[in-house]
């Protein structure tokens, strides 16, 4: 899984992606079979006990088909997060809210759509339908994903996730900043958007709100098949970033309050730090 970690890690800023993606199964025919034979296998047995020859024995195809497709099984199991996750997304959302990382010869799952941003003409971001799609890619092989995600770490699923997330919320982080600045005087403007983006601020709030996310849904796995996360969170599906709007507005409102911040860009803390 290293080379899925790294390929994530390494796309910069999230881009939404013009062409259409096919996620006809038909298409990804021998992937899928490969697949669904290590679900089967992973359901009855730890992830770490079973082979490349037992998957390739479980789904009828040769060892050098596994090869083909697949470096190693953290391969695999990428793939088909992203798979189904992708598949979702493409049935639900428009093609102008998908979102994919930048194309690169060394990542073919560019082509595979992993975010849906949906932007109110409020300039409010509504992203509940897109959780609704993520908890339901998971959901559906809960059993699966329970195992899977019984391993942390580098190399693992979860460590991969992170890393896939992290560049999309930090682009929805400074959407709300830019929305949010966009609000003062024009004499403050400069000098905000200097102060609340140039430092590791950004950074670490998008690492939190990817962390806090993904720990609760994988969480969530854990609990019987008759919870759901996205009908159990209503009416506060969208919170992830209607209160990073709120945490950002605030603080932006006392960074514009403070006397002579117009004449101080760059200079303070953490863009969103805690209210004092």
């Amino acid at each position: 899984m290293e080379t899925a970690v790294a390929s994530a890690a390494s796309t910069g800023r999230a881009q939404t992606s013009r062409s259409r993606c096919r996620m006809s199964p038909k298409r990804y025919e021998a992937k899928l079979r490969l697949a669904e034979a290590f679900v089967r296998l992973v359901e009855a047995m730890p992830a770490e006990r079973i082979t490349v020859n037992m998957i390739a024995e479980a789904s009828g195809k040769h060892r050098k088909t596994f090869y083909y497709h697949f470096a190693d099984k953290e391969q695999l199991v990428v793939w088909l997060f992203r798979y189904d996750l992708a598949s979702g997304l493409a049935d639900k959302f428009p093609e102008d809210l998908l979102v994919r990382e930048q194309d690169s010869p060394d990542n073919p799952l560019a082509e595979f759509p992993f975010y849906a941003r949906r932007i109110e003409e409020s300039g409010r971001i509504y992203n509940a339908p897109f959780f609704a799609a993520l908890s339901y890619s998971l959901e559906k092989r809960r059993a699966y994903y329970r195992r899977i995600f019984s391993t942390r770490g580098p190399g693992t699923l979860d460590f991969y996730l992170h890393q896939l997330f992290f560049p999309a919320i930090k682009e929805d982080i400074l959407f709300l900043i830019d929305r949010e600045i966009g609000r003062q005087s024009a004499v403050e403007r400069k000098a905000l958007r200097e102060r609340m983006t140039s430092n590791a601020g950004v950074d670490f709030l998008a690492e939190f709100y990817t962390g806090a996310f993904l720990s609760r849904f994988v969480e969530r796995l854990n609990y019987t098949s008759a919870r759901r996360t996205a009908r159990d969170i209503i009416p506060f599906e969208n919170v992830v970033h209607d209160s990073l709007a709120a945490l950002i507005r605030q603080e932006i409102e006392k960074a514009a309050r403070e006397p002579g911040s117009e004449d101080r860009p760059g200079k303070g803390g953490a863009p969103c730090a805690s209210p004092a």
